[in-house]
């Protein structure tokens, strides 16, 4: 099967300022990353804050154009669709319901908007189609005419979902979608998720720091670390064997519900990368408590397994890689989610 969305080498730079008297540096966000998503597809990306996930979400939708590298749709060039050709088969769901809905519209005339913008209907027809998508997301008639300062936060989610999916997109970016809401109605928004993908037959990449969330909708995932992808993997693989020394600190650096199990111990330290001046070698060598004499002097290439990859030389030396746990304990991932529920809150 072909892919539906395929980045090839994508690599976006950006010029720092470090001060008046001081030279602009080079931070590289996202640095050399290829990817492809095929149709129905839930593509899951994780990582720390800062390791460039929102600015390849940002690429993905041709919202940020890359200094290298390209990315194509069904096998064209984006470049070659433009902005509105590109909207009308990716569309964005944003991580704050709050800030990205106009408070001066009602939520049907923000869900109707993207089909205004492209001159698609009458007012009439575009109100129908409206009406008709806000139903398919849990909002009845009655809120069509409401403002978004009226709506709850999962509400007001779902009236993003519907604006994204009014065009019918092929492909749904979800930056963060669940994570300034409630734990409840984060449930409710994901089970919704996965109803109109499979009801829609949509193709999502999903981009979250929460590894439950992901774990329960994503079909593959891709770990990021300093603007590379460290490991991707099927999800159900790669949260039961993780490939990576970073991927096994993410996930024994979930909290678990047990009593007496305390503070997960990451062996990650407290001190986070700096992007501005990353490491010679594999950029997580620092803090990595397996590594090797050649981490430190070279950047591991992209092993291969099928369609799943790792970047590590652990891989390439045929060595076994420990568990951040120091007692063998069982890594502490799989955070359990609400059960699944059937009425908007």
């Amino acid at each position: 099967m072909t892919a539906l969305l395929e980045a090839h080498d994508l690599t976006r730079s950006f010029e720092v300022s470090q001060g008046m008297f001081k030279a602009r540096r080079k931070l590289h966000a996202v640095n050399g990353i290829s990817l492809d998503i095929r149709k129905g597809e839930v593509l899951g990306i994780v990582g720390e804050s800062g390791c460039g996930k929102s600015t390849l979400a940002r690429m993905l939708l041709g919202l940020l154009p890359p200094t290298e590298g390209g990315i194509t749709l069904d096998g064209t060039d984006i470049r070659s669709l433009g902005r509105k050709g590109m909207a009308r088969r990716v569309q964005p769901v944003f991580q704050d319901p709050y800030s990205s809905l106009n408070p001066r519209r009602t939520v049907a005339s923000i869900v109707a908007l993207p089909l205004e913008v492209h001159g698609i209907g009458t007012a009439a027809e575009r109100r129908k189609q409206a009406l008709g998508i806000l139903d398919k997301v849990g909002l009845p008639q009655r809120f069509a005419d409401r403002y978004p300062r009226e709506l709850s936060g999962g509400q007001r989610q779902r009236v993003a979902i519907a604006r994204a999916l009014v065009m019918n997109p092929e492909v749904v970016v979800c930056d963060e979608p669940t994570s300034a809401l409630d734990v409840s109605v984060q449930s409710q928004i994901l089970n919704l998720l996965m109803d109109l993908r499979r009801d829609l037959g949509l193709t999502y990449v999903f981009i979250s720091h929460n590894l439950a969330v992901v774990e329960h909708i994503a079909t593959r995932v891709a770990v990021m670390y300093l603007g590379r992808v460290v490991e991707l993997a099927e999800t159900e693989a790669l949260f039961r064997t993780p490939r990576h020394p970073y991927t096994k600190a993410l996930l024994a650096s979930v909290l678990t519900p047990e009593p007496g199990q305390g503070i997960p111990e990451t062996g990650l330290g407290l001190a986070f990368p700096d992007p501005l001046n990353p490491p010679s070698g594999c950029p997580f060598h620092p803090r990595c408590p397996a590594r090797i004499s050649q981490c430190s002097t070279t950047v591991p290439r992209l092993l291969q397994f099928g369609r799943d990859a790792v970047a590590c030389h652990l891989h390439d030396a045929g060595q076994s890689i420990p568990s951040p746990s120091d007692d063998g304990a069982t890594m502490r991932h799989s955070l359990p989610l609400p059960q699944k529920r059937k009425q908007s809150e």
